[in-house]
């Protein structure tokens, strides 16, 4: 793949037009890269009464607790004044939500268990577990190409 850059002053600073050949290789994985890299990557959560802004890549999920919405990363459990919706509109498309109160980072993913019941227990690097809903089934096998 031959790459050109053609700088243009005249753009807006936030644009980027790319020009290629439809059938071009790894051009879905090419934008996505660049949306990654334009999206707000900084979530501020409260431990110990101090505020941290921690790195989407660094965070394991994202979940409802007692009406707070937690940040679980490796090293610590982070609170936010957020609600869900609103981070899930700010993620990277690495995360999935699998339950009304539950967005996870499927880098995070270990390995899954199919339940009878027709959950999955996800479990993470760290040897954390979560489960899905049932209602989130479709969407979580689509996403992980079950």
């Amino acid at each position: 793949m031959e790459v050109e850059t053609i700088y243009d002053n005249q753009l807006p600073n936030q644009k980027i037009i790319i020009q290629c050949h439809e059938q071009a290789e790894h051009l879905p994985e090419i934008i996505n890269y660049i949306k990654q890299l334009s999206a707000n990557t900084l979530f501020p959560g409260k431990y110990n009464d101090k505020i941290y802004y921690i790195k989407q890549q660094h965070i394991i999920c994202f979940r409802m607790e007692n009406k707070t919405l937690t940040m679980i990363t490796n090293e610590q459990h982070y609170t936010t004044n957020h609600r869900l919706y609103e981070v899930k509109a700010q993620l990277h498309d690495y995360f999935l939500q699998i339950s009304k109160s539950e967005i996870i980072n499927v880098n995070y993913i270990d390995h899954l268990k199919l339940n009878k019941n027709g959950t999955i227990e996800i479990i993470f690097t760290n040897g954390a577990f979560t489960y899905s809903s049932r209602r989130y089934l479709p969407l979580i096998k689509e996403a992980l190409k079950l």
